[in-house]
Parts: structure tokens; sequence; C-alpha cells
């Protein structure tokens, strides 16, 4: 844990005895920890449905909800689940001790409290938490990569695999020859975008003039026998000398690619997907739209965070990562653009359903 994460991490302090928060707020605050306080197991668990600290002091011994029942419901709830908790506790009983280690407390200490052994305790834990969540960045980095390979570089591949089956006799074979190339070219570039991911991590993403309607039909042509098993309509409204700036391998593979192949995946068949886009003076907005089976509100907010499961299956069963929307908004935001979504359910919305994608992007500066 670096100074700055030591400054910035967040400590609530659950207790029902006005001295010992005051006790726990003078120490603690002399480090530089931010505090928040609840007086009891019910608070504590109110105040967590707004903030996410860092770590939990929690007493055992309070009226309505004890420690133990705080602790249980806190580690049983996804959002909460992975917080440190240390037990304050005047009992040194080892019953008490174990039962607190078996719902999932990582540590205890004794009141009255020793200055010196609470903050030890509590940069111990801290420390190990920081860890923990530098750990699982990196896993979550590692599984994008994989996501690219797996599924990002199988649409070149069945690009090639479509025109070879059209393919009857080697007389048609130079009808198809630019596809084959293209589709190998973008295999390559799929390639290219796995090193492009670690340069972005690096913020060192070198950004290029993008033809938009050039880009929207490369990805058309990479997913076009998705279009066709659905029978879904592409309909693109774009000019055609509108030019983004973007980075071309991932805003493709990774940006295009994901959203058609989501948009794809929760359409119905026979219907129709329409990009459109408009220019201000520095922006292209770029609207995505289909109108499909749509998403719930609970599921918008989750879909950018990789921690949380937001992979369900498409309206022909069609299966998922879930971290294909994750990955779009990083690059999005790497080429300094924006992106939101709007949803509507089927369900609550039959006549007037779906999803839409709206990407703000650089434009290329007038000459």
């Amino acid at each position: 844990m670096n100074d700055q994460q030591e400054q910035n991490a967040r400590i609530l302090i659950v207790d029902d005895t006005p001295k010992n928060v005051q006790i726990l707020g003078t120490i603690l605050k002399q480090k530089g920890y931010r505090i928040n306080v609840a007086g009891n197991g019910l608070q504590a668990l109110k105040v967590v449905e707004k903030i996410i600290p860092d770590l939990i002091l929690l007493d055992i011994m309070m009226p309505e909800l004890d420690g133990f029942e705080t602790c249980k419901r806190l580690k049983a709830s996804q959002q909460t689940k992975d917080i440190p908790i240390i037990f304050l506790t005047a009992r040194t009983d080892t019953e008490d001790i174990v039962r607190g280690f078996e719902l999932g407390a990582v540590d205890y200490v004794t009141k009255p409290f020793k200055s010196t052994e609470l903050l030890v305790r509590v940069r111990t834990h801290l420390d190990l938490k920081f860890s923990k969540d530098l750990i699982t960045k990196a896993s979550n980095e590692r599984k994008e990569l994989l996501h690219v390979l797996c599924h990002d570089l199988s649409n070149p591949f069945n690009g090639m695999i479509s025109a070879l089956n059209m393919i009857e006799d080697y007389s048609m074979f130079e009808d198809f020859k630019e596809h084959l190339i293209s589709a190998a070219e973008n295999g390559l570039d799929t390639i290219q975008l796995v090193r492009n991911m670690r340069a972005l991590e690096d913020h060192k993403l070198e950004l290029e003039v993008i033809n938009l309607s050039e880009a929207i039909a490369k990805s058309y042509f990479l997913l076009s026998d998705r279009f066709s098993e659905k029978q879904i309509e592409l309909e693109v409204n774009v000019d055609a000398y509108l030019n983004i700036i973007a980075e071309r391998a991932s805003f493709i593979n990774s940006v295009m690619n994901n959203i058609f192949t989501n948009a794809l995946k929760f359409s119905y068949h026979y219907s129709k997907i329409i990009v459109e886009a408009r220019q201000t003076e520095d922006y292209a907005e770029i609207s995505i739209r289909d109108f499909g089976i749509g998403m719930s509100e609970k599921l918008l907010n989750d879909l950018f965070d990789v921690s949380k499961a937001t992979s369900r299956a498409g309206t022909d069963g069609e299966t998922g990562t879930g971290f294909g929307m994750p990955l779009i908004e990083k690059f999005i935001k790497a080429y300094g653009g924006a992106i939101e979504i709007f949803s509507k359910q089927k369900k609550e919305h039959p006549r007037d359903h779906g999803t839409e994608i709206k990407l703000r992007l650089k434009i290329e500066p007038l000459a």
C-alpha cells in the first residue's frame, strides 16, 4: 500500500458506545484515514448501501443486530463480501474468536484499544486488501486478452471460411480473393490489437484518422454470416466522408465487432440494426440501435463492471463472456471519447424495445 492509497483508505467504525467511536476515530484520523461511523449493525448495513469502505471495524456486542449477525449479512452480499472485517471485542473467549473467523472476519482487536496494535492490524489488512485488488485487476486484464483472442480473432477466420464455402470452382476464386485477403489482414490486426491492449495499459496507444463508413463496412463483412443467420438488416446512415480519431485495429475488432455481436445476439430474426452518425464541431455522435430484448436497469448499471456477472443468453441461446462492454469502454476512453447506453426491455415496452449505444468520438480536424 502506497502513501496515496493509505490516505484515501476509508474505514467504517461500527460500535454502539460513543466513547469507543471517539477513541477509534481520533487514532485513525491522525493517520489520515477517512472515517464513517455506524451506531449499530443495522445502521452499518444502510451505510454500505451508499459507501463501500476499504475496511470495517465491527463491535461484537451490540443491541438489535450483534457483530456476528452483521458480519454474516455483509459476507452474504456480493457487494460487500470482500471487505475485510476486524472485530472489536472486550471478550477474549476462544469460542467467540473462532466464531468470528468462521463468519469471515480477518482479525480482532481487544478493548481497551492500544493505538499501536490497532494501527498495525489496520495497515496490515489494508495492505492485503489493496494487494488483492491489484491481483484481481491483473486477472481481469488477462481475461480481457483471452476475450480478444477467443472472440475477436474468430471473426476473420469465419469470414475466410464463409468465402471459401461460396467458391464452387477455381474460376470463382478471383471474385472472393479480395474478401479472403481482407479477412486475413483483419486476423493480423487482431494480433496487433493484443499488443495494443498492453500499450493501452501504459497509456501509449497510437491514435489515427479512420473513415467511419469504411470501419463499419469492414466490421459488417467480418460478421456477415451472423447477420445472415438471423436475417438481420444493417441500415447505415453515415456520411461517407466522416473521419474519426481512434486506433484502427481496436475500433474495428473490439468496439464495432463487440457492439454488433451484442446487438445480433439480443435481436430477433428478421429485425434491423441501425447505425447513424451526426457531426458537431469537434465530435462525431454515433448511434447503434437494435430492436431486441433490451436490458434491465440493474444490468445497465453493472454493464461496465468486470466484477459483476452480466453475461446472459441471446434470443437463440447464444452465450458470451461479459467482457465485451468493459473492453469497449476502455478503448473509447483511450480515444478521448465517451459511451452511453440506453435500453428498454420488451416485457415492459412491448412496442418500443431494444438497446441504443451512443459513442462520442473526436473527428479529424478541418484543414
